[in-house]
């Protein structure tokens, strides 16, 4: 744990889980994705493809109340790695009137319920369980750590910090300098590439450029 010396990193972006260290990113599965995200403990889940050691960054003002960093080395796609990951746990502090991401949870759930983000995959933590974490602030790295076919960020919301809770829908709030673009909100899809203002062309290969 970098604790000491990372917790007071901040990156440009403080409106996504990932930084500006690249002009987009592939979300690879969206709500309800086909492979991992079709029962409730992922569906509403988003993953994006990254390279490991990608820093990401705080989505809002909260406290870390869990850090299974390091928890497992293993990666892949094998059995003996189904249900074991590095993940962080945030609990937002003030999520509906936040910068960053929006519930769109059914309404079942109590409008003062806190909500809870998670990022797993993680192959390095520099924040421990209780500390304050402010918008853009890096709170680790990307990796492939557990049951994950590739190195990526899983993404996902809760009203519940519980270990079983159902995931919950989401919305990031676009960053865009348009004001009317700056108005909306957008939830990625999978094979579509998003930065901090929402959806935006594949990126040129550097050849094509």
């Amino acid at each position: 744990n970098d604790n000491d010396s990372n917790n007071n990193k901040k990156d440009d972006n403080d409106h996504n889980p990932l930084p500006r260290t690249q002009s987009a990113y592939l979300c690879t599965q969206g709500v309800g994705g086909h492979l991992t995200h079709f029962f409730s403990g992922n569906q509403h889940a988003i993953d994006f493809q990254c390279p490991r050691g990608t820093p990401l960054v705080a989505v809002d003002y909260g406290v870390v109340v869990e850090s299974h960093v390091p928890h497992t080395t293993l990666s892949g796609i094998a059995v003996s790695n189904l249900f074991s990951w590095n993940s962080l746990l945030l609990r937002l502090e003030e999520p509906e009137n936040g910068t960053t991401i929006v519930s769109n949870d059914d309404k079942s759930q109590k409008d003062d319920d806190p909500l809870f983000v998670e990022y797993v995959h993680i192959a390095t933590s520099c924040v421990q369980v209780g500390d304050r974490v402010t918008p853009g602030q890096i709170i680790g790295t990307s990796g492939g750590i557990g049951f994950s076919p590739e190195d990526h960020l899983h993404f996902a919301a809760y009203r519940s910090g519980e270990p079983h809770a159902p995931t919950v829908g989401f919305a990031f709030k676009s960053t865009s300098d348009d004001q009317q673009q700056k108005k909306k909100t957008f939830i990625p899809v999978a094979g579509k590439w998003y930065n901090e203002t929402g959806e935006v062309p594949k990126p040129a290969l550097p050849d094509q450029k």
